[in-house]
């Protein structure tokens, strides 16, 4: 693909492509993009896979209604094509082969997820000492690749690509075991379009699913994502770009309410100080987050130093995990609060004022693992975490974990066990330096400069994205693409026929529902 001119959008408004998962995991993410592209004058049409659950579309709504340049829509074309589910289960199980090299085998956890979402016939195969050795293992990896490398890019996808206009194509990837958002910047490229991949989150590069394609360029936040998707990804050194972490400008700026409205409104003390408690979206383990929380309170509330003796406690639940607080009673606490009941995202106005006030007015922040730590690292709180063993899948056993640690100096303090924890944050409370998160901020957050928001640095590279001519792409042809055509429709129907199968009911089932019914007559 050679690019027509080396101008950027300036010369004209741009008409601009975003495909994401859904509107509440990534339009928090995105909104500073967003809105600073429209700002520019271009046009932007969001295609997300799903209508969302948790009411994420209507900001999708609220940011049409408040820019005509902006549209959104939720996008089938991907599950409608029919080399979907052969697609699919070729990608779990290439992801699955991934996880079992030797650079994972201390992130169990990641493994243990690959495996539950991989075919069946390939767990059983692998389920076997001698059928994991490396060989086998490379060998069922290069078959697949094979298979998978003859799957034509989807003709529903290039449809709806087509009938979109757009001069760019913009992906913001849901790396999960399976995913095949790939096939959107494969969609793009056959139509001659430049195409960028926009890394959501700092765990995706080094937790999830390998890129499968090279788009015209990857956009990272820092040089230790740019490293991983070199190392990890095989992407060409050439084409990843630093922009910065977009999705956390707000917090740089951002002005705090009254501490005295915030508290009374959390249900704490003015007069006292507290902690921040952060929820993660965790590993699953033996125990729960929030009971973790609970046993960690218990034992604040025995240190006998002054400057913890009377802390407060304000938990914030991670918006998908909000129903296992709600297990644990809290109330026997005094001072402590769990605010927002069941968590919340903050992406409107309202709520990202709630969100910047319970971590300003805090003396610290604690948490297990959860990219909260970085808005507090930003706000300039103390961030500390005790390794907790029964987390140990959620912490040391995920590469970006010991980044919050390390890179820039580290923002984190991290403990060994509950004693060292209390010495640490009763040392933070007194001090309250911001010094040790200034660098790690200016290093994982803002590398393109600290006072140069990372969205206007994302939107001048997307304009400087070139333009193509529809066309300038040939269209990749696989020799094995024919012969797979009719396995791929035939796989699909067999799937839907096991679907539809599990969804009807059983004898027994059937019978309990039909004595129901006439016990109810």
């Amino acid at each position: 693909m050679t690019a027509k001119t080396d101008r950027t959008s300036r010369d004209r408004p741009l008409s601009i492509l975003l495909f994401m998962r859904n509107a509440s995991g990534y339009f928090r993410i995105f909104a500073p993009v967003l809105e600073e592209l429209l700002a520019r004058g271009h046009r932007v049409h969001v295609a997300v896979d799903r209508a969302d659950t948790l009411g994420g579309d209507r900001w999708l709504e609220a940011l049409r209604t408040a820019q005509p340049a902006f549209s959104f829509d939720v996008n089938r074309s991907l599950r409608a094509s029919p080399w979907y589910q052969l697609a699919r289960d070729l990608r779990l199980s290439r992801d699955y082969l991934e996880f079992l090299r030797p650079s994972f085998r201390a992130s169990p956890e990641l493994v243990r997820r690959a495996e539950s979402r991989a075919p069946a016939p390939l767990r059983r195969l692998l389920s076997h000492r001698l059928t994991r050795r490396p060989g086998i293992v490379a060998a069922a990896a290069a078959v697949l690749r094979v298979l998978e490398d003859a799957i034509p890019p989807f003709d529903t996808i290039r449809r709806y690509v087509r009938d979109k206009s757009p001069d760019v194509v913009l992906v913001a990837p849901h790396l999960m075991p399976g995913s095949l958002h790939s096939a959107y910047v494969r969609a793009g490229q056959a139509a001659g379009l430049p195409t960028a991949v926009c890394v959501a989150s700092w765990d995706n590069l080094s937790s999830k699913q390998l890129l499968r394609v090279q788009p015209d360029a990857v956009f990272v936040w820092n040089d230790v994502q740019r490293d991983e998707a070199v190392r990890l990804h095989g992407i060409a050194a050439d084409t990843v770009v630093v922009t910065g972490a977009q999705c956390y400008d707000p917090w740089f700026d951002w002005s705090p309410r009254a501490r005295e409205a915030f508290c009374a409104r959390v249900g704490l003390e003015a007069r006292r100080p507290y902690v921040l408690f952060v929820g993660g979206s965790l590993f699953p383990a033996a125990t729960t987050e929030a009971e973790f929380a609970a046993t960690w309170i218990e034992a604040l509330r025995r240190q006998d130093d002054p400057a913890l003796s009377g802390l407060g406690v304000l938990i914030r639940p991670h918006p998908k995990r909000g129903d296992q607080w709600e297990s644990v009673d809290f109330e026997r606490f005094d001072h402590v609060s769990v605010w927002p009941r069941g968590g919340r995202m903050p992406v409107t106005s309202a709520d990202r004022a709630d969100f910047f006030d319970s971590i300003f007015h805090s003396a610290a922040v604690i948490g297990i693992n959860t990219s909260a730590m970085i808005e507090a690292a930003i706000v300039g709180r103390p961030v500390l975490t005790v390794l907790e063993p029964a987390f140990a899948g959620s912490q040391t056993g995920v590469f970006h974990f010991r980044y919050l640690a390390e890179v820039g100096g580290g923002a984190l303090i991290a403990a060994r066990d509950l004693e060292e924890h209390f010495r640490q944050l009763a040392a933070a409370v007194r001090d309250g330096s911001r010094a040790r998160s200034r660098e790690f901020v200016e290093t994982f957050v803002r590398p393109r400069g600290i006072d140069r928001p990372a969205a206007l640095v994302f939107a001048d590279e997307v304009e400087r994205l070139p333009r193509r001519e529809v066309g300038d792409t040939p269209e990749r042809r696989h020799l094995l693409s024919p012969a797979l055509a009719p396995i791929a429709v035939g796989y699909a129907r067999l799937v839907a026929h096991r679907r539809r199968r599990r969804k009807a009911p059983s004898g027994g089932r059937f019978r309990r529902r039909l004595v129901r019914l006439l016990a109810r007559g």
